[in-house]
């Protein structure tokens, strides 16, 4: 097909809403229940979150949940703006492992080091002072 972008912003947008997760998720994947309770059981959401309203996600599970549509939706241009913000460990690590599974292009804007150095670019570069440099 062509390029497909998931953009992950800070806000977390897409799940700022009243109604259930489930609701939600089946309505963009158009994918049937137990498609998308599997989906979303592979990013550590279950049953306990398929019902809950989406603004009552914790950052760290909104994350998820955008990870969960990005696979459904075949994204293959991943857009993260500061992916770590709000996450905690357990949600980093899950994010790091999704990356080192992620076939395509990720455009990665961070300020956590510690996650900057386990991400695997193969093409790096820094924004600084007004430039754009390529690290050697």
């Amino acid at each position: 097909p062509g390029v497909v972008v998931g953009e992950l912003s800070q806000r977390r947008d897409r799940f700022a809403t009243d109604r259930p997760l489930f609701e939600v998720v089946s309505e963009a994947t158009r994918g049937q229940a137990n498609e998308v309770r599997s989906l979303l059981a592979k990013f550590g959401l279950g049953a306990e979150h398929v019902a809950r309203p989406c603004a009552s996600l914790s950052p760290g599970e909104r994350t998820r949940a955008n990870l969960a549509l990005f696979m459904a939706e075949g994204v293959n241009c991943l857009v993260l703006d500061e992916p770590t913000n709000h996450l905690d460990l357990p949600a980093i690590e899950q994010l790091e492992q999704a990356l080192d599974r992620f076939v395509g292009t990720v455009l990665l804007v961070s300020h956590d080091r510690a996650f900057l150095d386990r991400f695997h670019a193969t093409r790096s570069l820094r924004v600084a002072g007004g430039s754009v440099t390529e690290p050697t």
